[in-house]
């Protein structure tokens, strides 16, 4: 069973890396999901609340998004003493071009809340990759 979480701020490759690691690892059986498709059905709060709820479906799985870090921290919340429903988690930190002042104050919040959770996944083995991914142009 392979269950990836990939976070981190606006624009650091979230979603072409979720593709190609879906690709390189040919899981047919799984899916791929993104928490930018709850923009507009959600609000913010909304949004890592469904895709906390996307944690607990089995394996193979990839989420990804901005949501990502925020929808761990609701299901452990939802879970207490629970290990952390995912194998690895992945955090891209360097944006591929300029960001909105609005993409710096959320790819700030991104970091703030993935500190936060990062001993909690740690303590319970899963491996969580910090990318420095080189930017790009």
């Amino acid at each position: 069973m392979t269950r990836i979480c990939i976070t981190g701020g606006p624009r650091t490759g979230k979603t072409t890396l979720a593709t190609d690691l879906w690709e390189e690892d040919d899981l047919p059986h799984g899916i791929v999901r993104h928490t930018d498709d709850l923009i507009g059905l959600h609000d913010w709060s909304g949004a890592s609340q469904v895709a906390s709820e996307w944690l607990d479906a089995p394996g193979p799985w990839i989420i990804e998004g901005v949501a990502v870090s925020r929808a761990l921290r609701k299901w452990r919340a939802r879970h207490p003493g629970e290990p952390p429903p995912v194998d690895e988690v992945i955090f891209l930190h360097t944006p591929h071009g300029e960001l909105t002042r609005g993409q710096l104050t959320m790819a700030k919040g991104v970091e703030s809340v993935h500190a936060e959770i990062e001993p909690w996944l740690r303590e319970h083995g899963v491996f969580t990759a910090h990318q420095y991914v080189a930017k790009l142009g």
